[in-house]
C-alpha cells in the first residue's frame, strides 16, 4: 500500500496564494506521476472556483461540509475529478462559514478531518488541504490531520510579523495533538527587484534557516489568468515562470521527504 502524505496550506492572512499553491503544487505533483487529492476547506471556495466552478453549491451534490458534518459519510461521494489527470477534488461549501460553532461542541473535534480522511490513506500519494484565512477551528482540524503545514508568505514586513502567531498555534497543536507536525514557509508574490522584498526574504531565512523553501514564487498576472480559465497554470501556460517555479517546488518537496525518511532511520 502506498504512503499517503497529508499536507495543509495555511496562513491566517488572505491573498497570499494559498489556493494557488494548493492547486498548482497539486498539478505539478500529478505531472510527476503522483495521485493527488485536493481538499477545499475554505468557505470562500477559492480552490474550487480556480478549477472552474464559479458556483460550487450548484455544481456539487456533496462537499467537504458533508464529510465533516455527517459521521461515517461515504467520502467517495464528495470526490470529483478535475481537468488534470490524477488530480481530484473535494469541493468547499458556504455552510462551512458557521460550521465551527457546531464542530467545537463535539468530543475530540480536532480529529474530525483526520478521521474522515482515513479511508483514503493508501489511495493517494498526496492529500493537499487548502485552509481558510484564519487560525480557527477548521485550520486546527487541517493541522491535526497533516504531517506538514506549507505556509505561503509574501515577502513583505507585515506578512513576516504574522508568522509569529501562526507558529504559536502550530506549537500548541504539536504539544496537544500532533507532535509530528512540521512547518515550511513558501515565499510567494515575490518582487525580487525591490530592496524591501529582498530584505524581508533574507530576514525570514535568517529567523527560520531550515524552514523556508528555496523555491521562490514570483508575482505574475499569469496566476489570475489561470483562475479565470478554471485550470491550473501548468495547463494554461505550461512554460511560464510561475509554472516552472511550482515544478521546482514539487521537486523540492520530494527531496524534503527523502531527507525525512533518512532522518527517521
Amino acid at each position: 500500500m502506498k504512503e499517503t502524505k497529508i499536507y495543509c496550506v495555511t496562513n491566517q492572512k488572505g491573498g497570499v496564494g494559498k489556493s494557488t499553491t494548493a492547486l498548482t503544487l497539486g498539478a505539478a505533483l500529478s505531472e510527476l506521476g503522483k495521485k493527488v487529492l485536493l481538499v477545499d476547506l475554505d468557505p470562500h471556495a477559492g480552490l474550487t472556483i480556480s478549477l472552474g466552478y464559479d458556483n460550487p453549491e450548484a455544481a456539487f451534490e456533496h462537499s467537504v461540509y458533508d464529510v465533516l458534518n455527517e459521521k461515517s459519510f461515504p467520502i467517495d461521494k464528495a470526490i470529483t475529478k478535475t481537468a488534470v489527470d490524477a488530480l481530484e477534488l473535494i469541493p468547499s461549501h458556504q455552510d462551512l462559514v458557521e460550521f465551527d460553532v457546531t464542530l467545537v461542541t463535539r468530543k475530540y473535534w480536532p480529529n474530525t478531518l483526520k478521521n474522515a480522511l482515513s479511508p483514503l490513506l493508501g489511495r493517494y500519494d498526496y492529500i493537499l488541504i487548502d485552509c481558510p484565512p484564519s487560525l480557527g477551528v477548521l485550520t486546527t482540524c487541517a493541522m491535526v490531520a497533516s504531517s506538514l503545514a506549507i505556509v505561503p508568505v509574501q515577502s513583505e514586513y507585515l506578512a513576516m510579523r504574522g508568522l509569529r502567531l501562526l507558529f504559536r498555534v502550530v506549537n500548541e497543536i504539536k504539544s496537544e495533538g500532533n507532535p509530528g507536525l512540521e512547518t515550511k514557509v513558501l515565499i510567494t508574490m515575490h518582487q525580487g527587484r525591490t530592496l524591501h522584498a529582498q530584505e524581508v526574504l533574507e530576514e525570514i531565512q535568517k529567523i527560520l534557516p531550515t524552514q523556508v523553501f528555496k523555491t521562490l514564487i514570483h508575482r505574475t498576472i499569469k496566476f489570475a489568468d489561470s483562475t479565470v480559465a478554471g485550470k491550473p497554470l501548468l495547463m494554461t501556460d505550461s512554460t511560464s515562470q510561475g509554472a516552472q517555479a511550482y515544478r521546482e517546488l514539487a521537486q523540492e518537496i520530494l527531496h524534503y521527504e527523502q531527507k525525512e525518511r533518512i532522518g527517521a532511520r
